[in-house]
């Protein structure tokens, strides 16, 4: 049993979200155990207001040397040698002569991610069948049941909120469908085409009669004020400069998600609330929905090609019915979403 721990998670703010899993696993297994959290200053409100997390700390502060256990769950260079100078128990990936390295129970991801043997590592990313959820815990080496990702919201967020819905006349009926169809400039190839978002919007309005809130990031502007202008039916938009956990608390007010591999799809996972993703270029067996909705994909044999751009006509993204996404919608709509 350990008594102080580390985790080190910088990357994506979805990859830190979706890594709280591994939380209530070491609280079970080191009862009592103080648990740090090392991350970049753009994901700290993802973690801060966790309870199982004591302190959370940015990547560059001055943190304790020693640790009963250190786990790092990032191939990033700066967290391999922050791992790396710590004392204590080691998990995950480290920094050796220059280069990234995984300790044994790490190898299997590390053997599928970028920094593996090519092409060999895009066969194994194919292949994997394992959620991600699956393959941290493995990592650390911890066997639970209790694993799902978890968000907690300040008051000022769930506020905040409040206010969104009395300001656009959302009451607490309503059937209220979240649209996050585009995933920032990094993994364009993860969207949907701006005149398939529109006219998903469009459907949902009219085939279910719900309130759909057009989300989207500071990246995502440009393309959500061309998805408004073709947009028919009534849409309400939240815009793209919403703080972090204010995104979350709008998302939060939503009956249903429909979005991207992208940020809003942890945070509606971490909130407990039904969620329609669709996949193309990334894997889908990774993700772990908790029986909490549905996974869009084409019949593609390129799937998961982790290209972030494709000149495939029609591309995976092209290939994504509407009609699919909507009826998915439906049919968490039928089961109480």
């Amino acid at each position: 049993m350990y008594k102080k721990i580390l985790i080190i998670k910088l990357g994506a703010a979805g990859d830190v979200l979706r890594t709280t899993a591994v939380l209530p696993g070491l609280k079970e297994h080191n009862p009592g155990a103080r648990i740090d959290w090392v991350t970049k200053p753009d994901s700290v409100d993802l973690v801060r207001t966790n309870p199982l997390v004591d302190k959370v700390y940015c990547i560059g502060d001055s943190i304790p040397d020693h640790y009963d256990l250190v786990i790092n769950l990032d191939e990033d260079e700066e967290a391999c040698k922050l791992a790396s100078q710590l004392k204590g128990e080691k998990r995950g990936f480290l920094w050796e002569s220059g280069v990234v390295i995984p300790t044994e129970t790490a190898r299997e991801w590390f053997n599928m991610s970028a920094l593996g043997k090519r092409p060999e590592n895009d066969i194994l990313k194919r292949q994997n069948l394992k959620t991600y959820q699956q393959i941290m815990l493995e990592i650390i080496g911890l066997k639970t049941d209790h694993f799902h990702t978890s968000l907690h919201l300040p008051e000022s967020s769930t506020g905040f909120a409040a206010s969104f819905a009395r300001r656009h006349g959302i009451g607490k009926h309503d059937f209220v469908v979240g649209l996050n169809s585009g995933a920032g400039s990094r993994w364009a190839q993860k969207s949907l085409g701006i005149e398939k978002s529109a006219e998903l919007a469009d459907g949902l309005g009219e085939r279910l009669d719900a309130r759909v809130i057009l989300l989207g990031g500071p990246e995502e502007a440009g393309r959500n004020r061309a998805l408004l202008s073709r947009v028919k039916s009534k849409i309400i938009d939240s815009g793209c400069d919403n703080r972090l956990l204010d995104f979350a608390g709008i998302i939060n007010l939503c009956s249903v998600l429909v979005t991207s591999d992208s940020l809003a799809m942890h945070i509606v996972l971490a909130l407990k609330k039904p969620v329609v993703v669709f996949f193309g270029p990334t894997s889908s067996a990774e993700i772990e929905l908790y029986s909490l909705g549905v996974k869009i994909l084409p019949e593609l044999e390129c799937l998961c090609c982790y290209k972030k751009r494709c000149d495939k006509k029609p591309n995976c993204m092209d290939m994504i019915s509407k009609d699919a996404i909507v009826n998915a919608v439906a049919g968490l709509k039928d089961k109480g979403g």
